[in-house]
């Protein structure tokens, strides 16, 4: 069984920001229960200098003047390494603040890739090291490239998984220098960037393995649609670059076990565990009385996620027979055009900014329909959640959406698919939802059919597995 070490920016239950941390945390959990002998590193994220840092310290590093101290714990059968320097990782969020993100950020993840590759050179053989996104991309160019060789017995080969090409890694040309970079990585072969440096375009160049976080997004970023100007670079490497979903945790995400609902429910007892979640949920909220259908969405409130198309459609929506609650935040424009359509709807809209982790899992199970009409989705963790509650997926095809919800026309149909991605299509899906919704027999397949998709993570855990096995051959 091969050694695999991952490297990447954040880890839960250790930080999280998105879905970056969802899949470090339980990807190298599916490995582990595999047989495979795991460790993940990261930096040890803390908002305050005096909050602790889990583990037990193991080790000391210092790269580009920066000091720090590596401390061991376990999660779940994998080995975990919390790399704690106070003077870039204590800080109110891991990358940015209001204002923008931080300016020294290629130093901080410079300096981590550096840091992880000095610590891990000194242990036992690694057969395979797995970096994810830009924060961590560096560490297949660092090993790989004559010169910025480092003291490895014997070198892992590597693999890099985009979750989205959106966040490259850009910097100006002074990283190099900042960084310890040579200035000859500074070229189109490596580095390089229309002037800029990109830390993703370095791994992606360097990996041996390139990965995306489902197969149509694998295909989608080898086109100008969605490549985000590396599309070049990409197929360059196409031969080594496949698409694997990601999966879902399914002990966290289960209405059959789930503490945070009202009445949890499986496939037999559907229907009064989500009317009950819709009663917590409307009190909760202070929704209308009723038996309206629900529309649900927990996301980011960026253009990426719909949210225009959103907000373009509310009104109809509601029209249309729907009460609809959104929980999430973004740029102030979308919020402040959300609560206006809240004020405009009472009891029929609600609006809760920010993010609250109890209230997203009651709004997955009262649900009657979720909505994802996004732009892009490398995968999307939102509809598999859905389908795993009861709650029909409204999506257009594309990335992961297009891998996962069959539409309702389907005998295996388990949501609603449309498209062009406009807010008159995304009402269209509606009005077929709410007419699906007021047919019982239909209605009961397509739930049935949502509830039993396989999403665990094993089945995504065997595709990676057999990716490392055929780099170790190879």
């Amino acid at each position: 069984m091969p050694t695999i070490v991952h490297l990447a920016s954040e880890m839960v239950p250790f930080s999280k920001t998105g879905g970056l941390a969802d899949v470090v945390g339980a990807l190298p959990v599916a490995l582990a229960k595999q047989g495979h002998t795991v460790a993940v590193m990261v930096p040890a994220h803390r908002t305050h200098l005096h909050d602790g840092v889990p583990g037990t310290p193991v080790a000391s590093v210092e790269e580009l003047g920066i000091r720090g101290q590596v401390f061991a714990g376990e999660h779940q059968g994998v080995e975990v390494l919390l790399l704690d320097a106070p003077q870039v990782f204590v800080r109110p969020s891991p990358y940015a603040v209001a204002d923008g993100d931080y300016p020294d950020n290629p130093i901080r993840f410079a300096f981590f890739v550096r840091a992880a590759l000095r610590l891990l050179a000194q242990r036992s053989p690694i057969d395979v090291l797995h970096v994810h996104d830009w924060q961590a991309a560096l560490a297949p160019l660092l090993l790989h490239h004559p010169a910025t060789s480092l003291p490895w017995r014997q070198r892992p080969r590597t693999v890099l998984t985009v979750h989205n090409l959106a966040y490259q890694g850009l910097f100006p040309p002074w990283t190099l220098d900042a960084a310890a970079l040579p200035r000859e990585l500074f070229s189109m072969q490596h580095l390089e960037y229309f002037g800029q440096v990109s830390f993703l375009k370095g791994g992606i160049v360097a990996a041996d393995a390139v990965t995306t976080v489902s197969p149509t997004y694998a295909r989608e970023v080898l086109t100008p649609a969605f490549g985000c100007g590396l599309e070049g670079v990409l197929a360059q490497r196409a031969d080594s670059l496949v698409g694997i979903l990601n999966g879902l945790d399914t002990t966290v995400w289960d209405p059959a076990t789930d503490p945070h609902l009202p009445t949890p429910y499986r496939v037999r007892n559907v229907l009064s565990g989500k009317r009950a979640a819709r009663e917590a949920v409307a009190r909760e909220l202070g929704l209308a009385p009723g038996v309206r259908p629900l529309a649900g969405m927990v996301s980011r409130l960026v253009e990426q996620k719909g949210v225009d198309l959103l907000t373009a459609a509310i009104d109809d929506i509601v029209a249309l027979g729907f009460d609809i609650v959104i929980l999430g935040s973004g740029p102030r424009r979308w919020e402040e055009l959300l609560a206006t359509a809240e004020r405009a709807h009472p009891g029929r809209v609600r609006v809760v900014l920010g993010f609250h982790d109890p209230l997203a899992h009651r709004i997955y199970a009262a649900s009657d329909v979720f909505l994802m009409p996004s732009r892009f989705e490398p995968c999307g963790l939102g509809q598999l959640i859905a389908m795993r509650y009861g709650a029909l997926p409204v999506v257009p095809p594309t990335g992961g959406l297009a891998d996962t919800v069959v539409d309702a026309d389907s005998p295996h149909g388990c949501g609603i698919v449309f498209s062009p991605t406009t807010s008159r299509a995304l009402l269209a899906a509606l009005a077929r939802a709410r007419h699906l919704l007021g047919t019982p027999e239909e209605l009961a397949r397509l739930r049935r059919n949502a509830m039993r998709r396989d999403f665990s993570w094993s089945t995504s855990a065997r595709q990676y597995e057999a990716l490392y096995q055929r780099l170790l051959e190879s």
